[in-house]
């Protein structure tokens, strides 16, 4: 055995040299797999606390790094026709209600496994009657989606996710159904979140 390794040493250095190439490029493989999954940004947006109208918008960071939110979107649907419209701003509380000026706004970093409540689907479409100066009804809505854009401390750059709940409603009863049309939330590459939202983010900045 001896002999023949030492015969044929140089088959076997260069066996060896690319079976380490092999598990190098392995390894590699793995880290940057590894590092990518870290680096993702993941927003999850959800229903909970109560029900219909009063259903709380929940918003969580499943990140490993804080994310900072910039804006919240929604995109209200009737008869194929759809308002968007910013509604991080809480517009259905005045000035004068409160002592605390960022108790009316979304804005703000989010933790790694932090959720916040953005407001009640019903806040929500009220906010964003008062910014379209549109009269949008429960009855009439046949899908909201909500969007969140937000900055990711990691990667320096925009990310965001969106979650579109069908509208059903009972005229007999005045009651209304909100339903997730998937469980889990979409999310945006930041090259489309950048190029859909940056200048209505903009816009609403100057506003």
């Amino acid at each position: 055995m001896l002999q023949f390794l030492s015969d044929h040493i140089q088959v076997v250095n260069a066996v060896l040299n690319a079976a380490m190439v092999v598990i190098w490029v392995v390894y590699l493989q793995i880290f940057l797999i590894s590092h990518r999954r870290q680096s993702r940004s993941v927003i999850h947006i959800d229903l909970g606390a109560a029900k219909g109208a009063q259903s709380r918008c929940l918003v969580t960071n499943l990140s490993s790094g804080a994310l900072y939110v910039q804006g919240i979107v929604a995109d209200l649907v009737r008869d194929d026709h759809m308002s968007r419209t910013i509604v991080t701003d809480r517009d259905e509380i005045s000035e004068d209600e409160t002592d605390n000026p960022m108790s009316r706004t979304n804005r703000g970093t989010l933790q790694p496994g932090q959720t916040v409540d953005i407001g009640s689907l019903n806040d929500l479409v009220r906010r964003a009657r008062i910014r379209l100066d549109e009269e949008w009804f429960f009855e009439q809505i046949d899908s909201v989606t909500i969007s969140v854009v937000a900055i990711s401390g990691q990667a320096e750059r925009i990310v965001g996710a969106s979650k579109t709940f069908s509208v059903t409603s009972d005229d007999e009863r005045g009651t209304v159904w909100f339903n997730a049309r998937n469980v889990l939330t979409k999310q945006m590459r930041p090259l489309r979140t950048r190029e859909e939202f940056n200048s209505l983010l903009r816009e609403r900045k100057f506003q």
